[in-house]
């Protein structure tokens, strides 16, 4: 079954706090969602109806009884725990009672006396002659039997039709798959997704912070902040900071307080748009309904009206989950060093950082941005509110709430968290157990800048050694290798973190290796396949655990050292990349042979989507990305290709356009750098590469790298005599050099590509030369000549019934006609291409059809409409890094905010474009940008500016010069010039000798599609 089913356990809070944690834990370990009354008292008014409710919604009941009844609520004759008992046998759904064991000493204050032992015993002995599991002696000994009960009743649901189950059953499981509370009235705080500190203790520390975030909440210092974003890399403690702070400081210092609300985007559904829903329904008091009627720009400027005046806190945790960073298909396996390079996390004034940090970034940061632009709009907007503040722990700063110098914008304020303190990286160190004095301990904390997670690692390693036993002095007698000081940064965490490893089991150790062999986060079923025995004959070091919960006591003890992360919503498990790195790095080439080859067949064995149409999501393709990813790690590049061509090729380029994924993948298949064919046996498979790693840097904004791979491949196509291929690659070449400005090749390589087809008599290849030659008539102003270009290719999509090409071309068609200004006739055409869409649903294509959908609107007068396609079309193309696209939407909605008067928010649009459109390049695109900024600057009076930005408009439409020239972006950069009284720039001539000859081809023969 593939819905998450949901455990409700029920036992009585105050006598088992320990116990409970482990049931949760166990739970979650087998992939069932816990629900409890943890944030509600028994004594609180509904308390009943709650957890009944609660049991009405479970799959499954698991009670754990001890020496209490629990509190018998006014007007009942039973304790909440056993009405939720009850209730669970009446429902019909698998109940699971565990006893304390008669030999677990009693404490007075930890049973009942009088009526309440009455009533416990007799339930007890009912439940001795129904549903009792088993006895527990500890916390641990409990969760062995919980996880392996739940295994048991989740294999038997399992092996359940879903049908036998219910329609109504079903639809049920479905609406409890996220963490996410009902929403209480104000001021009762709203936890919408509740953050526990898994593996610490507490927080330790940061009390320097707790008072700077008390400080700025109160006035007393940054009193004109309304956003505190506290920025810090994995492991610092940021969420465990904010949390601490949310609940335990907060409702004190912040008064009068009208309500709290903490949101997590890490949770599976915590969108930018069930936030906004769900905080209105909160901040104003209303039902979801009610609130889910309103339309979403409705529902964001009601929020922000009700925060501007009632003083609510808001707690926005993992807010770089929103970020562009954090939607790309990579981003998972980005390490904090190549983040920091590619987002530029800086802020010029930033507590925490030196005012000289990473001034060479400054600029570099379109991944910062909200991939939904409406969100970077809003949280712009929440920094200009009156009363209310939010607090924000994020792994990078947003660059919407930053100038383009690098600064906070107003409202706004950055804290980087750094290490801890002496003392608090003192006291961390003895919490987990481990002893040495402050004159050792701070030199070598020190070596690794105090980072909480590697002083938590090597005091695990300190506190577990037998002989050592948490002595550091002792410990390092017994270690003499340890010594890192005098090396670099990088160095030093690989030495402390091959230091803790050291204590590890042989299984704890293959556990590491195995999952460090993933290049994804590796699911429990997973590891359970790889590491758990099947039965007595399996081999007991490739498969060291004979039951599951040996693997979990191996897990929770990694978890416990700060090795391994746990994700417990989707319950899979992954290395911070500074483990992943050293533990794989300490593999030896036989163990890492074998550990790659198992990883291999078990990866090759799984169900895997076979109709590249049915993909709805990146995890779609986990099972085939792995098993590349092992082929190559094994050497074998040709069976690697062939998982990438039958598997991934059309899944990530059409349906998810995964360009930077597809990049990342295929540049593996080429060891000596590609620049060079792979090394695969097969020509044709060499030069497929090849197309297929230039589409990849085509579509993630890099076409000068594109162009020259694909004129590789057609060059190896072409000596081979594979003419089908070779047109396929002058084509596709064409992608390439249009946006690169080589208008002449542009044209020229896909009417090469379409004399081939027309000798192989392949209907389909000359349909795409026909679209291509088309899209670059029409770039120079060859509108009509573009029109019989693909008018043609049209016809041959609808006789071949192919709808997706034909949206396609449909897009391509409105597009021309949008250049000659005619948005009436274009506008059908948008909209047939954004119906087509649906048919194959390419993501490329939803947002061309969005984008010119809104072009169309814009020029027809109806700028809500056009407001809502182009934004639309610009969250998908940043969703997927669809440069192409991206650059184009940014370009028009900076005109839409120009003709609404909005000057500053147009120079916002086109101040993201300028990065890219220089590095691709996208000489087009700089132009068209350059063009609006220049009418921006004739509005405002600013001459000199006007010209400055008409000029280089004029030199980049240039390209190889008239009659190869961007016509559109030329004329309207003349017509600028002109109106300004400038003169046009000097620029050399088209000249011919620097071309190949124009391939000499018909565009419309005289044959059965002529009309």
């Amino acid at each position: 079954m593939t819905e998450r089913l949901t455990v409700m356990v029920s036992s009585t809070a105050n006598d088992l706090p320990e116990h409970r944690k482990q049931v949760l834990d166990a739970c979650e370990r087998v992939g069932m969602r816990p629900i409890m009354m943890e944030h509600l008292s028994a004594k609180s008014a509904g308390a009943v109806d709650v957890s009944l409710a609660m049991v009405d919604e479970a799959d499954v009941y698991v009670g754990v009884f001890a020496h209490r009844y629990g509190y018998v609520p006014e007007g009942y004759d039973r304790s909440i725990t056993e009405m939720e008992y009850r209730r669970a046998i009446e429902n019909g759904i698998p109940v699971l009672i565990f006893l304390i064991g008669d030999n677990v000493p009693v404490l007075p204050k930890d049973f009942d006396t009088g009526k309440g032992a009455e009533k416990l015993h007799a339930l007890k002995e009912e439940i001795k002659t129904t549903h009792v599991v088993d006895f527990f002696e500890s916390p641990k000994d409990l969760r062995g039997l919980v996880i392996q009960s739940l295994t048991e009743v989740k294999e038997q649901f399992d092996a359940t039709d879903a049908d036998e189950q219910g329609a109504a059953k079903k639809s049920a499981l479905v609406e409890t798959l996220h963490y996410v509370s009902a929403i209480p009235q104000p001021p009762e705080a709203y936890i919408a997704h509740p953050y526990t500190l898994l593996q610490v203790r507490g927080l330790v520390g940061r009390q320097a912070e707790l008072e700077l975030l008390t400080d700025w909440v109160t006035g007393k210092r940054y009193g004109d902040v309304r956003i505190f974003n506290v920025v810090a890399i994995g492991g610092m403690g940021k969420s465990a900071l904010t949390w601490t702070w949310f609940n335990e400081v907060a409702p004190q210092e912040m008064t009068p307080l009208a309500g709290r609300l903490w949101w997590s985007f890490y949770e599976s559904d915590a969108t930018y748009e069930n936030f906004v829903t769900r905080a209105l329904a909160y901040v104003s008091r209303r039902s979801l309904d009610e609130v889910s009627g309103m339309s979403f720009p409705e529902q964001e400027d009601l929020l922000l009206r009700i925060l501007d005046r009632e003083p609510f806190l808001l707690v926005l945790d993992g807010l770089e989950r929103i970020l562009t960073a954090y939607t790309r298909q990579d981003a998972a396996f980005l390490s904090n060093d190549d983040i920091d390079e590619e987002t530029a996390n800086y802020v010029a004034g930033a507590l925490g950082l030196p005012e000289s940090a990473g001034q060479s970034y400054v600029g570099k940061h379109k991944l910062r941005l909200a991939a939904d632009p409406r969100a970077g709009r809003f949280i712009r907007r929440l920094a200009r509110v009156g009363a209310s503040r939010t607090l924000a722990s994020t792994r990078l700063y947003p660059a919407d709430i930053q100038t383009r110098g690098g600064r906070p914008l107003p409202g706004c304020f950055a804290l980087f968290l750094p290490g801890l303190s002496d003392q608090d990286a003192l006291a961390l160190w003895r919490e987990h157990g481990a002893r040495g004095s402050r004159e050792t301990m701070l030199p070598v904390f020190k070596t690794f800048d105090k980072h909480p997670l590697l002083i938590q690692l090597l005091a695990a390693e300190v506190a577990e050694d037998r002989e050592a036993v948490g002595d550091f002095d002792k410990w390092r007698e017994l270690h003499p290798d340890f010594d890192p000081f005098g090396l670099p940064l990088v160095q030093v965490q690989s030495h402390v973190l091959l230091q803790a490893m050291q204590g590890l089991s042989g299984a704890e150790l293959q556990t590491l290796r195995t999952i460090a062999g993933f290049r994804m986060p590796a699911s429990l079923d997973t590891l359970k396949s790889l590491l758990v025995r099947t039965n007595d004959d399996a081999d007991p070091v490739s498969t060291p655990f004979a039951t599951l919960v040996d693997l979990d006591a191996a897990l929770t003890a990694l978890e416990d050292q700060g090795l391994l992360g746990w994700d417990r919503r989707a319950n899979r498990y992954d290395l911070h990349p500074i483990v992943r790195g050293v533990v794989w790095s300490g593999v030896d080439d036989t163990t890492r042979t074998d550990l790659l080859e198992s990883l291999r067949t078990h990866f090759a064995a799984m169900p895997m989507v076979e109709d590249w149409n049915e993909v709805e999501s990146l995890e779609d393709l986990t099972p085939p990305i792995e098993l590349y990813d092992k082929l190559i790690g094994l050497g074998r590049y040709d069976d690697a290709f062939e998982v990438f061509r039958d598997r991934l090729n059309k899944a990530t380029l059409y349906r998810l356009s995964a360009s930077r994924l597809r990049v990342e993948l295929l540049e593996k298949l080429f060891p000596d750098g590609s620049e060079v064919p792979p090394p695969l046996r097969s020509t044709h498979a060499q030069g497929s590469t090849l197309n297929s790693l230039a589409q990849g840097y085509l579509f993630s904004g890099q076409p000068g790298a594109a162009v020259s791979r694909f004129r590789l491949a057609e060059q190896i196509d072409a000596s081979e005599g594979d003419q089908s291929s070779q047109a396929v690659f002058l084509y596709n070449l064409s992608g390439a050099l249009r946006p690169a400005a080589s208008l002449q090749a542009a044209e020229a390589s896909p009417r090469a590509a379409l004399a081939i087809a027309r000798e192989l008599t392949d209907r389909f290849r000359e349909g795409q030369s026909l679209y291509f030659v088309g899209v670059a008539l029409a770039m120079r102003g060859r509108s009509d000549e573009a029109t019989v270009a693909l008018q043609r290719s049209l016809r041959i999509w609808q006789a071949r019934e192919h709808r997706q090409g034909e949206g396609v071309v449909s897009a391509c068609l409105a597009e021309t006609i949008l250049q000659r200004g005619d948005a009436a006739a274009a506008q059908p055409l948008a909209d047939r291409a954004w119906t087509l869409a649906h048919v194959r649903r390419h993501e490329s294509d939803f947002i061309r059809a969005a984008r010119l959908q809104g072009t169309a609107a814009l020029q027809l007068g109806d700028l809500e409409l056009a407001h809502d396609r182009l934004q639309h079309a610009l969250a998908r193309a940043r969703a997927v890094s669809l440069v192409e696209e991206e650059l184009p939407t940014l370009v028009v909605l900076a005109e839409w905010h120009r003709q609404q008067g909005e000057p500053e928010k147009a120079r916002e649009m086109l101040a993201d474009v300028w990065d890219p459109a220089e590095v691709g390049p996208y000489p087009l695109f700089h132009a068209d940008a350059l063009n609006v900024l220049a009418q921006i600057e004739r509005d405002a009076g600013n001459t000199d500016a006007a010209v400055e930005a008409a000029t280089q408009a004029y030199k980049l439409a240039w390209c190889d010069g008239p009659p190869y020239a961007y016509h559109w972006g030329l004329e309207k950069a003349k017509a600028h010039l002109t109106a300004l009284g400038a003169p046009e720039p000097d620029l050399p001539p088209f000249d011919e000798s620097q071309h190949e000859p124009m391939p000499e081809v018909e565009l419309n023969p005289e044959d059965e599609f002529h009309v």
